[in-house]
């Protein structure tokens, strides 16, 4: 050979490199083994533990329920000695009837569910036993029926009050009027400069004419008025002429001017207020609106 250095070191190589390969083998076959019985094994014991685990959450359930020994009851009624024959513990027994007492009672199972010493397992337990009284013979639920007939007998007598004030339209200013539940400042100030425009009112309805007053609010505020002083400031028929006629709100210059048409025509004054029913075109009912505002002599 031309190179016998080069080629002994190659043959060197290759049989450390084969025996390198042999060991791994050797090696892998061995470690798989342990492996696949290591994991082997840890199957079985997970399987043994959750055996074991679930027979003794079943034992230990079993037992908890033979601890209970429940039948139905009023959690509202119950005494501290039914609750210690129930199997439920002294400091639990307390809990039930020291919060029973203080609150006035559980409404309910929700309610009941709150206690300190309900937990989740103990409250499934006793759930199903859990007895309320009907609402009308709860203690809780007569407190607030009392409560509730209390506050609406408050309710009326507030309401009593406030029927009391009645006020006399032609003798309130608007700051009387503001009193009254639904006039405000704006309505009380239309109500009292309407009935100075009208001369004093004559009848509550009257109010109806007033801007901002309608059916509804009329209804509600009707009982608070009364028209007790009737000195109301009347026009003279005979003598007044197109302008005072019209500065009243139920004349307007048409019938101002058929009024004044009516002297002339006639050559004499009206007798009675009576009379402008011969005005053809003014109805019944504004006649009898108008006739209370005038006079025929001064």
């Amino acid at each position: 050979m031309r190179f016998p250095f080069v080629s002994r070191t190659y043959r060197l190589m290759l049989a450390f490199c084969a025996g390198v390969v042999l060991c791994a083998g050797v090696v892998f076959f061995f470690v798989k083994d342990n492996f696949a019985f290591v994991d082997a094994q840890n199957r079985r014991a997970e399987r043994q533990d959750k055996t074991s685990e679930r027979q003794f959450e079943k034992t230990n359930t079993e037992k908890t329920v033979t601890k209970y020994r429940f039948k139905p009851f009023n959690p509202n009624t119950v005494s501290f000695e039914e609750l210690l024959a129930f199997g439920l513990s002294k400091a639990q027994a307390s809990n039930i009837v020291n919060y029973r007492d203080k609150s006035g009672g559980f409404r309910d199972k929700a309610h009941f569910r709150k206690l300190y010493c309900m937990t989740d397992e103990l409250f499934a337990l006793i759930s199903p036993y859990l007895v309320f009284e009907s609402k009308a013979e709860s203690p809780i639920e007569n407190i607030a029926i009392e409560d509730a007939k209390i506050e609406k007998s408050e309710s009326k007598a507030q309401s009593k009050v406030r029927e009391v004030l009645v006020l006399d339209l032609n003798a309130c200013d608007s700051l009387d009027l503001q009193q009254i539940r639904g006039i405000g400042k704006v309505r009380a100030a239309r109500i009292y400069k309407y009935g100075k425009r009208l001369g004093g009112y004559v009848n509550v309805e009257q109010l109806k004419e007033v801007y901002g007053i309608d059916n509804e609010l009329f209804e509600q505020i009707k009982g608070h008025f009364k028209v007790g002083k009737t000195d109301i400031r009347k026009i003279n028929i005979n003598s007044d002429e197109i302008k005072q006629l019209t500065a009243h709100p139920y004349i307007d210059f048409q019938l101002a001017k058929a009024l004044i048409r009516f002297r002339k025509d006639y050559g004499k004054d009206f007798q009675s207020a009576e009379e402008i029913r011969y005005i053809h075109f003014l109805s019944e009912q504004e006649a009898e609106k108008l006739i209370p505002y005038l006079k025929t002599n001064d």
